[in-house]
């Protein structure tokens, strides 16, 4: 997989970041807007709806260096902010349409006595699927932000990042929660992801989850220096649905928090599935290399002829580097993971 850099401020990032991949990022929004077509969603109408909702304008008011990366990333790739948008929002796109799915799997990992002691750290681990048209476009994005510690996070082109860690040992997982309620006036999920990753502790992450707006259903597992913890976002507002002191989270695209009997659904056969698969994995004390490559090869339930597993990290909180791999490999059952270090 490739490792993309970029540094700076918003506008800087942006403008590097566009003008370095100005042809993938123009391909991709294509792919997008093909895909979008032959699934009966007319792309500009859904670019239309973006651009004229409060998302742009949220997103500039809570996040304003990240909405500058991405207005210079249009910018710098000469593709228009509609396309960009599209790119963006991805999430926020299948609020519209259909989202596929995403598992997630987090530890505590203990430390050893010695000379010298080694102290416990956390795991965080990450298959994402997407959309058959990211397909081979997985790229490790490395970002260097004023004033915040540098992240990597697994992007396709255009992209301002899906999920990833940093080196202060913060990491950001994510599932879409498909049956959740939207809204059009919430901060978008890659702003949420991103913002996340300028922190460095848990109690940091749980002060932003909880104090915005929510465009889009989305479960937020946060790895940090004091902590694990899973956050269930919606436009009804945040729900923390893990204990204080939890040592392993598993997660996948359906709600774990508790709900009064009239409201409970089932979860879909897929998403109950992979879930069970990492649970047991976790009890096992399986290495994530193995089972998240497991329950990818085991489970491919939730994939149809446009989703696929896209790609997957891993990161421990203690280590200066985060792991990735692109989606085929990862399907085809290889363990080998690339590393990518922060500077």
């Amino acid at each position: 997989m490739r490792v993309a850099t970029i540094a700076g401020a918003g506008l800087q990032r942006g403008l590097e970041y566009g003008g370095s991949h100005a042809q993938e990022i123009a391909d991709a929004a294509t792919a997008l807007k093909i895909h979008l077509a032959s699934s009966g969603h007319p792309p500009g109408a859904i670019a239309q709806r973006l651009a004229t909702s409060q998302l742009p304008v949220v997103a500039a008011d809570l996040t304003p260096d990240l909405w500058a990366e991405v207005t210079a990333i249009a910018g710098g790739s000469r593709v228009s902010l509609d396309d960009l948008l599209l790119l963006t929002f991805l999430d926020e796109v299948w609020g519209m349409t259909r989202a596929p799915g995403c598992s997630v799997v987090a530890r505590i990992v203990p430390g050893r006595r010695g000379e010298p002691p080694v102290p416990p750290t956390t795991e965080l681990g990450q298959t994402m699927d997407l959309p058959a048209w990211t397909a081979g476009r997985a790229l490790a994005l490395r970002v260097g932000m004023q004033d915040a510690p540098n992240a990597l996070v697994l992007a396709y082109p255009g992209s301002m990042g899906l999920c990833g860690a940093n080196e202060a040992g913060v990491g950001v997982a994510v599932n879409a929660l498909t049956r959740a309620p939207t809204r059009d006036d919430g901060l978008g999920v890659a702003f949420v992801t991103r913002h996340l990753l300028t922190m460095s502790t848990l109690a940091e992450a749980e002060v932003f989850l909880t104090s915005v707006p929510h465009a889009a259903g989305q479960a937020y597992t946060v790895a940090a220096p004091d902590g694990l913890a899973t956050f269930e976002a919606d436009a009804s507002g945040v729900r923390r649905v893990t204990s204080p002191g939890v040592e392993t989270i598993a997660h996948t695209n359906h709600s774990l928090a508790a709900e009064p009997d009239d409201q409970r659904r089932a979860p879909s056969e897929s998403s109950a599935a992979r879930l069970e698969i990492l649970a047991r994995g976790l009890d096992q004390r399986s290495p994530f290399a193995d089972l998240l490559t497991g329950e990818v090869t085991v489970d491919g339930s939730r994939w149809g002829d446009s989703h696929l597993t896209f790609g997957a990290f891993r990161a421990v909180g203690s280590e200066p580097v985060v792991r990735f791999i692109d989606g085929a490999e990862l399907r085809r059952g290889r363990t080998e993971w690339a590393r990518f270090a922060f500077h």
